[in-house]
């Protein structure tokens, strides 16, 4: 008996020695997983003896014996990393949390102000405003609807009657005054924010700091008095439809975009009975000569020419001479034109 007892003594002493001990094993989870940002929650970890540290996704780290952590989930995709010991074993294990927050919702903007016009007007100077506006006697709800901080970062207006390559030539966009990165206009003496300034029909040259040129004096754009400017002038129109495409982004970096499809009177002279043609497929603006470059091209080309169609369109400027392309620095391409 005295030996038996001095081995099984002998074999506890051995598995003392070497940690023969059941693996630990770490679970945790963020309670709740999902919530509006910015929620309170709180990290569950499975109850181990050692210390637990929590790093949280701003960098910092909480370090305690306990297995419950209490957090704020303040982005929509957050993760932490827990780390448990006890002195001999390490676990790891990432939690992660999901935030609800709606998207921006875009309803229809307003046109100068007016909760009840939804037609634009040939080259007049018009206001396209996206800011939240409730729905009341001031007439319905318009604007960006959200809960958060919100900006608009494009807004396009895209005639459907005025293609090149397939592809929209879209009107000439202004934000006076000009501010890198502002999306606002200056109308009728006051500054609007989430609003831009459109001149429907109306595509301007580029001048040498790659805004278009103004119709007409605006702060932050070149107005040219003595040399013209639009691309198309003296191109009449019937009526036809314009698509707006806004783009807005939330406070979390999200883009969310929206397009709504406006009416756009006939020109002045097509309501005259004037222009012959199909209304449908005007021949005014086929026969239109402009001409077409790049920012990055040495080379200026006839709207006809096949090398215009390799220009994306985001990348197009339009000149409605070849003096005036010549004049910003341009060459005409031998392809094109020939020699």
């Amino acid at each position: 008996m005295g030996r038996i007892a001095s081995r099984l003594a002998l074999a506890v002493l051995l598995a003392a020695l070497t940690g023969c001990t059941e693996p630990a094993e770490l679970h945790a989870f963020v309670d709740p997983p999902r919530g509006h940002v910015p929620y309170a929650a709180r990290i569950m970890c499975s109850s181990l003896p050692g210390t637990y540290t929590v790093e949280l996704p701003d960098g910092t780290a909480i370090t305690s014996k306990e297995h419950e952590f209490d957090v704020v989930v303040d982005r929509l995709e957050w993760e932490a990393r827990v780390t448990w010991t006890d002195g001999r074993q390490v676990r790891v294990e990432n939690v992660l949390a999901e935030g609800t927050n709606t998207p921006p919702i875009i309803l229809l903007p307003r046109i100068n102000g007016d909760p009840y016009l939804w037609t634009l007007r040939p080259r007049e100077q018009t206001l396209i405003d996206f800011t939240h506006r409730p729905g009341g006697l001031s007439g319905p709800e318009s604007g960006v609807v959200y809960d958060g901080a919100w900006r608009v970062v494009g807004i396009r207006v895209e005639p459907k009657l005025k293609t090149l390559c397939g592809a929209p030539m879209g009107d000439s966009i202004f934000c006076p005054p000009w501010e890198a990165g502002a999306v606002h206009a200056l109308f009728r003496g006051q500054v609007w924010e989430n609003a831009c300034l459109v001149y429907p029909l109306y595509t301007a040259e580029t001048a040498s700091n790659g805004r278009p040129y103004a119709p007409e004096a605006l702060p932050g754009y070149d107005y040219d008095s003595a040399r013209n400017r639009n691309v198309l002038v003296g191109v009449e129109f019937p009526e036809q439809t314009a698509t707006i495409i806004v783009v807005v982004e939330d406070d979390w970096g999200r883009r969310t975009s929206a397009s709504f499809d406006i009416r756009v009177a006939a020109s002045t002279s097509w309501d005259s009975g004037s222009l012959p043609g199909d209304p449908e497929d005007p021949a005014l603006f086929k026969k239109a000569a402009f001409f077409v470059s790049s920012p990055a091209d040495p080379f200026y080309y006839r709207r006809d020419c096949p090398e215009v169609c390799g220009i994306p369109e985001a990348q197009r400027i339009y000149f409605l001479s070849a003096e005036n392309a010549e004049t910003a620095g341009k060459r005409r391409s031998p392809s094109c034109f020939g020699y």
